[in-house]
């Protein structure tokens, strides 16, 4: 903890001396202060600055096995904007030469909340403060209890790699995953952190044996904090997703209508959907799980469309179209999503069960449902495992695509 504040308060060293104006390129560490409280939370992330083959600035963040391209960034004197792709999320910061000072805004500037952020060249190592041997070796399957003995517990899974000190892996939960999770484990410290562009993670806690963690802590947000306990558990298994959600009896159709990027009324009811195997996906251009799902789908609706198979998403934004349309486009623009995408309503549960109101349970998002020729629902599907899950990714893919393979055979 020392050496962190002695690491930032030599940052700020730097920017009030230094007036260079050349980044280095190579590695860089950088952090976010979520908590100025406790700045054992801080959010570590790995970055790599480079000239792209046009000449241009970029930044690629790792999370694990994810490589994040960050191109948007505009130079003014010594002041950089940098937006990170899909979602709003934005830095301002001054740069002299080996470092970077100044605030990451979550939700973009003009939502004003924001983060201290840092940085500093030269640094590989994700927590250069622990640099002690690990004591023990996480990877395997945990179950994972989180906010133990209250009315918020839940169950998670854990599945984890480590390789010498270094650990990737990801928590699995009923709405899907954390995504692409990396960090290390020093001696008895285990540590995990990642930065995407919508979450700001950082899990800590403390191995006890080679079996058990202990006195763990999460943080996503100021807002977003959790503590929890691990076991080791091979067999450990979450509810599946006929458990999760279901269409309530009686009910086998589903109408929706919705607003498209070009303004136009868009309902089940148009010409384009009928007698088409249709894929429905309720999400949102802010939702992380649902840029996994935007990404596989696009793939999907490719291969399939000239044989009658369509995807519509049907997104929960903000108050207003307008406002909303400007964060639709992004999403769609940089995942390359190449199917039908409806704004239908604001954020919020109620919204999500009232427009999907065939189907009840633990709704999350992203939900989807697989609808067949005739306009019955033959599938749903709450939560999105993405890439960053392996195995259980892989099978979901295999899964979805003998469905629609199956679906479209149909007469």
């Amino acid at each position: 903890m020392k050496k962190l504040l002695i690491f930032v308060v030599a940052l700020f060293a730097i920017a009030a001396c230094s007036k260079k104006n050349e980044m280095k390129e190579g590695p860089w560490l950088g952090v976010l202060q979520i908590d100025p409280a406790d700045r054992s939370m801080d959010v570590n992330f790995n970055m790599n600055y480079s000239l792209n083959e046009q000449g241009n600035p970029q930044f690629i963040i790792t999370n694990a096995d994810e490589k994040i391209v960050v191109d948007e960034i505009t130079k003014n004197g010594d002041t950089l904007l940098i937006r990170l792709p899909v979602f709003t999320s934005e830095i301002v910061a001054v740069f002299q030469n080996d470092s970077l000072i100044g605030k990451y805004f979550p939700k973009g500037k003009s939502a004003g909340n924001y983060y201290k952020f840092f940085a500093l060249a030269g640094i590989t190592d994700r927590f250069p403060n622990n640099t002690n041997k690990s004591d023990f070796n996480v990877t395997g399957r945990w179950k994972i209890i989180e906010n133990g003995g209250t009315p918020d517990s839940t169950i998670m899974v854990g599945e984890f790699k480590q390789d010498g000190d270094r650990v990737i892996g990801t928590f699995l939960n009923t709405t899907g995953d954390y995504r692409y999770l990396e960090g290390k484990v020093s001696g008895n410290k285990f540590l995990l952190s990642a930065v995407d562009g919508s979450h700001t993670f950082i899990i800590t806690a403390d191995l006890t044996n080679e079996n058990t963690m202990e006195n763990g802590r999460f943080m996503g947000s100021p807002k977003w904090v959790s503590t929890w306990r691990a076991e080791r558990n091979d067999k450990i298994e979450l509810p599946t997703n006929e458990e999760l959600v279901w269409v309530k009896k009686g009910m086998s159709t589903f109408d929706f209508a919705g607003i498209d990027m070009n303004g136009q009324k868009v309902t089940s009811k148009d010409e384009r959907f009928q007698g088409k195997v249709l894929a429905v996906l309720a999400g949102g251009s802010w939702c992380p799980n649902c840029l996994d799902e935007a990404r596989l789908f696009s793939e999907l609706y490719s291969k399939y469309k000239d044989k009658g198979f369509e995807v519509v998403a049907l997104n929960f934004e903000d108050k207003t179209y307008e406002t909303s349309k400007i964060k639709m486009e992004r999403f769609i623009k940089q995942t390359g999503a190449n199917y039908t995408f409806l704004y239908v309503s604001p954020r919020g549960g109620a919204k999500r069960d009232s427009v999907l109101y065939p189907i009840e349970g633990k709704m999350a998002f992203p939900t989807g449902m697989f609808i067949d020729k005739l306009g019955h629902i033959r599938k749903v599907e709450t939560g999105f495992s993405g890439p960053g899950t392996g195995e259980h990714y892989t099978k979901f893919v295999d899964e979805t695509t003998k469905l629609i393979e199956l679906l479209l055979s149909e007469k």
